[in-house]
């Protein structure tokens, strides 16, 4: 049923009659946006700021208009950040609030600042430069966990450690190997998301307005520039069809974080088991249980494997609300906010969740030679190599060694020697760390 008693207020768009809303309708097409609005009002202000510059520079208002307008923002910013700025459903977005504000405040000069731009490219420009600072934060705490890694690499660079294939027993490697495999995976991670960052996210789209230009001999470039933009977003048509795959592309990125945080977290679930014990977890990041005394849980490890999923939920969703759409702006396009905060909190949040497991585990040494011992197969490949240097050929050396895997002995020293033996670029005896470490000061 239709319910016209609660109106809320006269909008900004009303023409010279009002409309009396309907509540439902109005809360319904507000949803859940206003929520992420309230934390990018920051970034609206800024791109409001710099495109009243642009207006001053092309003559559109007065050097003192500016100065006006100018100040009013620093108020919103200044409100906003102790709390007192808040947004409701009536406001409808931070768009129209901060415009509201200038108007009340202002007057007339405060009705200026909308001039030749629509709320569709606003919408753009803020998200775009939210994504853009939200991406390079997200960044710097993928290179500090790949910090994280890599002390515990140098700690523990030639501690022997079971390697798996198949989930069974296969190689000997070390705890360094298994730790800087993460350090040069977040490095790749790191890597996409600076390329979709700076190749993509880093284009202004201000000034294409509802996604047709105005007739405005407006130098966008100049505004890029002011808003600190690498380039200019061209054309205004592509500038409306790239909401939504841009946002994807940020959390593709995550994606890929996740699938290495996910693998991290997989293999300490695996590790720490009562079967395994190949590491200890101080109890600060360990849960228990409301029955079994005894429990230590690793929760984290397997919170990080679950978000995982929904980081893809989310990339998935964002996909799938850019479907079928011709060309121009829509409002269902507002539902990308949602998984879009969800997806890149849960990225950042389980970056740090997987700092604090590193630095709170360690290697649980003689636990993990007895386990190598007791399956002298382990070693099988590195006996037929030593008979491969004496001159057999490997598949000789292969059936030799596959006929008597039982009769293979070895010591905990033996073991270390072999690790150091394989010194080829990666190998457990040159994993070098100083050349991971490098393209993390190189990355910053």
């Amino acid at each position: 049923m239709s319910d016209k008693k609660d109106t809320i207020k006269k909008k900004i768009w009303f023409k010279d009659g009002a409309v009396e809303l309907n509540r439902i309708i109005e809360e319904y097409n507000a949803g859940e946006d206003i929520l992420y609005d309230q934390m990018m009002i920051g970034d609206d202000v800024w791109c409001s700021r710099c495109y009243a510059q642009l207006l001053e520079k092309h003559d559109l208002i007065t050097p003192e208009e500016l100065a006006q307008l100018e100040q009013g923002l620093d108020e919103i910013l200044e409100l906003w950040e102790k709390g007192e700025f808040q947004l409701r459903v009536e406001d409808e977005d931070c768009h129209t609030k901060i415009e509201e504000y200038l108007i009340e405040r202002f007057g007339d000069t405060g009705k200026k600042i909308h001039t030749g731009r629509s709320r569709n490219d606003q919408v753009l420009v803020m998200m775009r430069y939210f994504l853009k600072n939200k991406a390079t934060k997200i960044r710097e705490n993928i290179l500090d966990l790949a910090e994280y890694f890599l002390k515990f690499a140098k700690e523990y660079e030639f501690v022997p450690m079971p390697g798996y294939t198949h989930m069974q027993k296969a190689m000997p490697t070390s705890v360094g190997t298994w730790a800087s495999s993460f350090v040069e995976s977040l490095l790749d991670d790191a890597r996409l998301l600076t390329v979709i960052t700076d190749e993509i996210i880093d284009q202004n789209p201000l000034g294409s307005g509802a996604g047709y230009g105005s007739p405005f001999d407006f130098d966008r470039d100049w505004l890029s520039e002011k808003l600190g933009f690498s380039r200019t977003q061209i054309n205004p048509i592509y500038c409306q069809n790239s909401r939504g795959k841009f946002e994807g592309l940020v959390l593709e990125a995550c994606c890929n974080i996740m699938l290495t945080l996910n693998k991290f977290a997989s293999d300490m679930l695996f590790f720490t088991t009562q079967e395994f014990q190949f590491f200890k977890m101080d109890d600060s990041i360990a849960t228990g249980s409301s029955i079994m005394p005894q429990k230590k849980n690793l929760d984290v490890a397997e919170l990080i494997r679950g978000r995982t999923a929904t980081v893809f939920a989310c990339r998935q969703e964002i996909a799938t609300n850019t479907l079928n759409k011709i060309l121009g702006y829509h409002r269902d396009g507002q539902e990308m906010k949602r998984p879009l905060f969800l997806g890149l909190r849960y990225t950042d949040m389980s970056i740090d969740a997987a700092k604090a497991i590193i630095a709170n585990i360690e290697p649980n040494e003689e636990v993990m030679i007895e386990s190598m011992i007791a399956s002298p197969g382990l070693f099988a490949a590195h006996k037929a190599f030593e008979l491969v240097k004496q001159g057999m050929t490997f598949r000789d050396a292969y059936r030799q060694i596959g006929s008597n895997i039982q009769g293979i002995e070895i010591s905990p020293e033996e073991i270390r020697e072999m690790l150091k033996q394989s010194t080829h670029q990666g190998g457990t005896g040159n994993l070098q760390l100083d050349k991971l470490e490098e393209q993390i000061k190189a990355m910053r």
